[in-house]
């Protein structure tokens, strides 16, 4: 484990050890102890302390810092242990059918020790990766999600299912429920968030951005940057991936068929 001083934090930050040490009186942030009784932070602390100094540069108040903190913390639970049924679901299918890991390692070409630490909730799944397990384990990616209940043909703007995507940055809604031919998504993603690799599948895609902008990449050669109106229509078995490549929210509907999710 990195120990940070006191001193290496107030360098780093830019900041004075007075200013980390009323921080932590107004309970912002918990040092540790050294066995000599020497504060330090880690590198954990380190992150938590950047945000802090972002957030006091913006003007927060400490308790709507504390506030902030709190959500981030839950939410970063939350995903965790939505994490983690993800890889118990794939680990049970992959079970059920009878598939070792090593085998799944060989359809899928991730490795073995990485597919142990997925099944285990503790290793970040791309948008890529999913669909591979999911293509080699004979479902949908939507598979490995909850459930909830009988499908809508009506959804208003505010009852969406939102589907966990282990992507920072991105979140995706359904637009449409139950056994579909077409399968229809409204994607928020955040600056500087996207697929961050290749990935491809069998179906069409369609691609209508609302607002903001979209880089998507097909293949080595072929580079779009969308504006909010324009579409794009591709087969998805030539390699894709995508990213926000500006400073604000993008907001695309974003259209597969046949179901992949």
């Amino acid at each position: 484990m990195i120990k940070y001083f006191i001193g290496d934090i107030a360098k780093v930050l830019n900041v004075s050890t007075s200013t980390i040490r009323y921080w932590e009186r107004e309970g912002l942030v918990e040092s540790k102890r050294s066995k000599g009784r020497f504060r330090f932070f880690t590198e954990e602390d380190l992150s938590v302390l950047k945000k802090i100094k972002i957030l006091k540069d913006k003007g927060y108040k400490s308790e709507a810092i504390k506030e902030l903190l709190k959500i981030e913390k839950d939410t970063v639970s939350d995903d965790v242990k939505k994490r983690e049924k993800i890889g118990d679901k794939i680990k049970r299918l992959r079970q059920r059918n009878k598939v070792s890991v090593k085998e799944l390692s060989e359809k899928t070409g991730l490795s073995i020790p990485f597919l142990n630490q997925v099944e285990l909730g503790k290793a970040n799944l791309s948008i890529g990766n999913l669909k591979k397990i999911a293509n080699a384990l004979n479902v949908n990616t939507l598979y490995f999600f909850p459930d909830e209940g009988e499908p809508r043909e009506l959804i208003r703007a505010g009852e969406r299912k939102s589907i966990f995507m282990d992507i920072k940055g991105v979140r995706m809604e359904l637009l449409a429920e139950g056994d579909t031919a077409m399968e229809p998504h409204l994607f928020y993603i955040e600056p500087g968030s996207g697929s961050e690799e290749f990935y491809c599948h069998k179906g069409e895609e369609f691609i209508y951005v609302i607002s903001g902008k979209l880089k998507v990449f097909i293949e080595a050669n072929v580079e779009y940057e969308l504006s909010p109106g324009d579409s794009l229509y591709f087969e998805s078995t030539r390699p894709h991936k995508w990213y926000n490549p500006t400073n604000n929210m993008t907001v695309v509907i974003w259209i597969n068929t046949p179901p992949t999710f």
